[in-house]
């Protein structure tokens, strides 16, 4: 679902002006607002799960993590999407989703934390904001260079953002996943939840269309369940159970 920050990010207005220290960067206020816009879209074209025994579970899961993270002031808010995909996603600002796929395929608090958390960490380490920012220095060189219009500007905008999270995508979700485990550990859950997840998503026979969006667009699930076995018995000081 990482297109859905592009859309988000383009829907609203981005602060050039005052009270950005610099011209090109995103003040704390336009972030959340780039989020919050960004999610009454998502909410709109999915809609979002009325189960409250479920929503208890997410909300218990998503504000301990978030909680420990480096950012427990922001507007976090945990939501989930209907759709069986087994997916989560993090809007600038704070706005997170896990899909009621992802819910029912968590087997554990643990897992569900961990994945919670490793969306967290794209929030509180701005991955999104740093990646509005590139695009946004890329398309005004465009303009400066070709006389475009404001129209061929925001294209530009929208192309250099969907390069960059395509390009950047490996190391940010290497990053999420170190921090989240970390965050989760914090929090009081199993610092393995996270690799419990990732595993079992690696070895699921299911559709295997639930989990596409991943498959394309992060990393080999061996080689993230193989960085995570190589950091957490340095966390925990113990080696890592099997899954």
């Amino acid at each position: 679902m990482r297109a859905i920050i592009s859309a988000a990010a383009l829907g609203v207005c981005i602060c050039l002006g005052a009270g950005c220290e610099n011209p090109l960067e995103l003040d704390r206020g336009t972030e959340i607002e780039i989020g919050r816009e960004g999610a009454a879209k998502l909410e709109a074209e999915y809609g979002v799960v009325d189960d409250p025994a479920m929503q208890q579970r997410l909300d218990a899961a998503g504000k301990r993590v978030a909680a420990a993270s480096q950012e427990p002031d922001l507007p976090w808010t945990f939501k989930i999407l209907k759709s069986d995909e087994i997916n989560a996603v993090c809007l600038p600002g704070g706005f997170i989703y896990a899909t009621e796929g992802m819910m029912r395929f968590a087997k554990n608090d643990d897992q569900l934390a961990g994945v919670m958390a490793h969306e967290v960490v794209h929030a509180d380490h701005h991955h999104a904001k740093s990646a509005i920012e590139k695009a946004m220095t890329q398309s005004l060189l465009v303009e400066l260079i070709t006389r475009k219009s404001s129209k061929s500007l925001k294209q530009a905008a929208a192309i250099a953002l969907d390069l960059d999270m395509r390009q950047g995508y490996r190391e940010k979700e290497y990053e999420a996943d170190h921090y989240g485990t970390l965050y989760a550990f914090r929090a009081g859950y199993r610092a393995d939840g996270l690799r419990q997840l990732l595993a079992l998503m690696h070895q699921d026979k299911g559709d295997p269309a639930r989990i596409t969006w991943l498959l394309q667009s992060h990393p080999p699930l061996s080689k993230r369940t193989q960085r995570l076995d190589e950091y957490i018995p340095t966390l925990t000081g113990r080696p890592v159970s099997p899954p």
